[in-house]
């Protein structure tokens, strides 16, 4: 660790964790403290040049260039940079320098700018995607790890870069490729995640079963099957053009924009504010929301598991995904229900099992 222009081994002095309030990144190396430590790249949206004071521009553009460049040649000369820390490969002095003047550029978006209203929720996107992005899965036969970004999307949906493994945007023919490192892959699954939203901010109860079965019997007084159901509210629900009067009568679309929207953007309850039109208001209330409660229950899986081996792997909009020990399969239904326990109320969640993304096997959950 390196604080007031020195070093601390990470490991060594507990004391030296706790005075550390403020940093850039969240990293695994700091301790897992009580209190969470500002950090700066959500401040800054991630824009660590971008936020360089004037006077210290200079510095930086010196200093970063010169390390960039020990970096390209410890690369070039094939080092063993997967067993080794990079820094080992920089000289103190200029490895005090760099760190030094990012301090400085640390210390200026702090005083420089606002929290963030949305901070909360991009707190727990940061660090379960930092976490994420360090951990290693095997895909096609080579272990590699995604690369996520909590600043890629206009509604704050997780990003996927084109490094590394493409979780988000994988075709299915290529699941099978992903396998765990340890025993399973477990995916928590919420069942019809936005329209359980809508119902939420509709001020509505949620049903304990699956929703599409649920409306067809309630809201269609059971006219209709399921399926025939699924398709008419996903044609209804983001087609602002669409007259279901049906639909209409319990899922109020208008007095949503017009409670989340204020003719510019949309303001989620997790403090998102997204620019859009009209015509997309719900469609990013919904979408936004929805992915910001899984990232909060995926927060509190990562709690349960906090001390074991098994570890979340990846997060997909209305899923988590984890690399799952047999060793702590007594935590199995705990973190099933901590998942679909949301701030709007039990979600229904599916579970699915498998040696690999591919086949996944639904497995049936006690109450």
């Amino acid at each position: 660790m390196f604080v007031n222009g020195e070093f601390y081994p990470t490991t060594d002095d507990l004391e030296i964790h706790k005075k550390c309030s403020h940093t850039w990144k969240h990293s695994s190396h700091i301790l897992d403290l009580e209190t969470i430590p500002e950090y700066a790249y959500i401040w800054s949206r991630g824009n660590l040049e971008g936020s360089c004071p004037s006077s210290l521009a200079s510095d930086w553009e010196k200093i970063s260039k010169r390390v960039s460049a020990i970096m390209k040649s410890v690369v070039a000369s094939k080092c063993d940079i997967e067993n080794t820390c990079i820094y080992d490969y920089i000289p103190e002095r200029y490895l005090k320098k760099y760190l030094s003047t990012k301090e400085g550029i640390i210390n200026s978006i702090f005083s420089k700018r606002e929290k963030p209203n949305d901070y909360q929720a991009l707190v727990r996107a940061h660090i379960l995607t930092e976490e994420m992005n360090n951990n290693k899965n095997w895909f096609d036969g080579k272990l590699k790890t995604t690369n996520y970004g909590i600043f890629g999307t206009k509604t704050g949906r997780l990003s996927n870069k084109q490094a590394g493994i493409p979780i988000l945007t994988m075709k299915k023919e290529d699941r099978v490729k992903l396998k765990p490192t340890n025993d399973l892959f477990v995916e928590f699954d919420f069942n019809a995640a936005e329209i359980r939203t809508l119902l939420a901010l509709g001020r509505h109860a949620q049903p304990p079963e699956d929703i599409h079965s649920w409306n067809a019997t309630v809201v269609a007084k059971g006219t209709i099957t399921r399926d025939q159901m699924k398709k008419r509210f996903f044609a209804w629900l983001y087609n602002p053009k669409s007259d279901d009067q049906m639909l209409s009568r319990y899922y109020d679309r208008d007095a949503l924009i017009g409670t989340h929207w204020d003719g510019k953007s949309v303001k989620t309850p997790y403090g998102r504010d997204i620019p859009c039109d009209r015509d997309h208001a719900l469609n990013y209330l919904l979408q936004s929301t929805s992915s910001d409660v899984c990232i909060e229950q995926a927060f509190k899986v990562r709690k349960i598991f906090q001390d074991c081996k098994t570890r979340i792997c990846y997060l997909l909009h209305d899923s988590v995904v984890l690399d799952f020990a047999r060793e702590d399969l007594k935590k199995f239904e705990e973190a099933r229900k901590a998942f679909g326990e949301t701030k709007f109320g039990n979600y229904m969640v599916s579970a699915k099992l498998g040696k690999n993304f591919k086949d996944m096997t639904e497995v049936v959950c006690t109450q």
